[in-house]
């Protein structure tokens, strides 16, 4: 493999399914060596393993975002086997939550606060723990999966939606300050993106509605999202920083109602 990114050292969180193993594989692709994250060790092996297959280099680690001491414990590992971290896609969440995550006046406090320990606290934790190996490079691309559904009004998905908002915010005071020490940092903001984990929470009704909703008259999979994260991973983006790009097949570029034909 070689490419874009050959040299450099890519953990992604989240990493075992969906945009993660994709985003991991599209970075391998682009030359880069993968610490593949998860809690969910036996897939994130899988994803591993996969890479390897086609001549890239990756480890597996099993990796709790929310907990510092899986951070502190999983680092040192990362730099042996590996290298120093310059390219971190921090995409991990938990949408297990999705089905008691609705009406505010319903919502358990238990799952505000773990929508946030995994979505916002999981990536102010991966940055924090990253960061270091970026600085003494003298660069780095922070990315982080954020969502549509974290900048515009929804009457779903409350907690999860509220701490994506506030991955945008750390996005940019990340950009902001590590910038003149060569670190870049962006997100991405999908919308709904045929994964497991939506063909689990979106009916077929609501399926129906959002592709007609859709500019491009389709969900955006898995590796629609992970080339974006591999051109902002690259010099390519060498200029774009405290962004969020959203990726959401003009979802909310355009009024539903007035873009009948």
């Amino acid at each position: 493999m070689s490419g874009e990114l050959d040299g450099r050292v890519a953990l992604v969180t989240g990493a075992a399914s969906g945009i993660g193993a994709a985003s991991a594989q599209a970075l391998a692709e682009a030359g880069a060596a993968i610490a593949v994250t998860d809690v969910n060790i036996d897939s994130a092996e899988a994803v591993a393993a996969a890479i390897e297959r086609t001549g890239g280099r990756a480890l597996a680690l099993r990796l709790d975002v929310a907990d510092e001491e899986h951070w502190a414990a999983a680092m040192p590992v990362v730099r042996a086997r590996l290298g120093p971290v310059t390219v971190l896609h921090s995409n991990a969440a938990d949408v297990s939550i999705f089905d008691r995550d609705n009406d505010l006046l319903t919502l358990e406090v238990a799952t505000w606060d773990r929508a946030f320990a995994v979505a916002a606290r999981g990536s102010m934790l991966s940055a924090k723990h990253t960061l270091p190996d970026m600085i003494e490079a003298g660069r780095g691309s922070i990315i982080y999966t954020s969502s549509v559904k974290g900048r515009s009004g929804s009457t779903r998905q409350v907690a999860y939606s509220s701490a994506k908002g506030a991955i945008e915010s750390l996005t940019r005071i990340i950009a902001t300050t590590y910038g003149p020490s060569g670190v870049r940092c962006n997100a991405i903001a999908p919308g709904v993106v045929d994964t497991p984990a939506a063909r689990a929470n979106v009916s077929d009704e609501l399926r129906r509605l959002i592709i007609e909703g859709q500019v491009v008259g389709r969900l955006a999979e898995p590796a629609d999202i992970a080339r974006v994260a591999v051109f902002l991973a690259s010099d390519a983006a060498a200029m774009i920083t405290g962004q969020v790009l959203v990726v959401d097949g003009g979802m909310t570029g355009h009024i539903p109602a007035l873009s009948s034909r």
